[in-house]
């Protein structure tokens, strides 16, 4: 088993300062508070309210956005680089969109499935951070390479407000259907508004993800292409491309109808988490084995 040291490997590069190192762990476990308190206020709504959530998120995403703030003006573009950096800005474009939408038109069902999903986010960001986080890793220095990653981690952050959404909109369908009228699911936005926003995000993030895509793949180097086929984070976002593809030409041809594009982004989700974890596990346990068996003939 991996020693439980090692959970923390990703804070160990030198360019990790301590003012980061406070930031991240701080947004993390009030990440999780705010995931605890939006679950309780649906629960138990007389005892828990869901704007104590809403503030413990804030400060969260405050934190989360110092943090970024340290890495960058510490470490230059080396968190652009970094996919356990990547992610993290992911849930962070979903949580300012949270925090935005709400102050907009307060919906309370709403923080009691984004602060969840965030938390699963950084959750597993965090434990598997030696698989994502090298220490001493350069970050992009070409211009293209930049705008390329920056609009990928949007394209994220964009996709995962959409799985939320079409989860919500699942959920209220099957509650009405077996005339579970509760409290919780009568604060949930119309059917035809969680699925248009389902919608109107794959409208969004698919033109923003090729261009993004278009951006790298002119910056690639003969060895970035080499490598393309055990890039974790270039095949988990070419199988979100195929996915905001597929969902949009099946929803526009009528082959996805209904729910079918919901489950579609669901289950695009799950590939994306899991060529984006699995892969990356992969490619590090060959590391690992290489490494070993050097040291052996060594």
């Amino acid at each position: 088993m991996m020693p439980l040291a090692a959970f923390h490997a990703f804070r160990f590069d030198p360019a990790l300062g301590p003012a980061a190192s406070f930031l991240l762990h701080g947004s993390i476990l009030l990440f999780f508070v705010a995931a605890a308190l939006a679950v309780l206020s649906q629960l138990v709504p007389g005892k828990v309210k869901l704007r104590w959530a809403d503030a413990t998120g804030a400060a969260a995403t405050a934190l989360l956005v110092g943090f970024f703030v340290a890495r960058f003006i510490e470490a230059g573009s080396r968190p652009l680089g970094n996919m356990f950096e990547i992610v993290a800005m992911s849930g962070l474009v979903l949580a300012v969109a949270y925090l935005a939408a709400s102050r907009l038109k307060p919906i309370p069902a709403v923080g009691a499935f984004a602060f969840p999903l965030l938390a699963v986010i950084f959750g597993v960001d965090y434990l598997l951070a030696p698989t994502f986080a090298r220490a001493g890793a350069d970050g992009p220095s070409q211009p293209l390479l930049v705008a390329h990653i920056v609009l990928v981690v949007l394209s994220y952050g964009v996709f995962l407000l959409a799985t939320m959404a079409a989860v919500m909109s699942l959920v209220q369908e099957r509650q009405l259907k077996q005339h579970r009228d509760t409290p919780f699911i009568r604060s949930f936005p119309p059917q035809e508004a969680l699925r248009k926003l389902v919608h109107t995000c794959l409208l969004i993030g698919l033109p923003v993800l090729t261009v993004g895509f278009v951006l790298g793949f002119v910056s690639f180097t003969s060895a970035d292409w080499a490598a393309l086929p055990q890039n974790p984070k270039i095949i988990a976002s070419l199988v979100l491309w195929l996915v905001l593809v597929a969902a949009l030409v099946g929803r526009a041809t009528g082959l996805l109808h209904g729910r079918r594009h919901l489950y579609l982004v669901l289950a695009g989700f799950v590939l994306v988490i899991f060529s984006f974890v699995g892969l990356g596990l992969i490619v590090q346990s060959r590391s690992q084995q290489v490494a070993a068996l050097a040291e052996g003939r060594a």
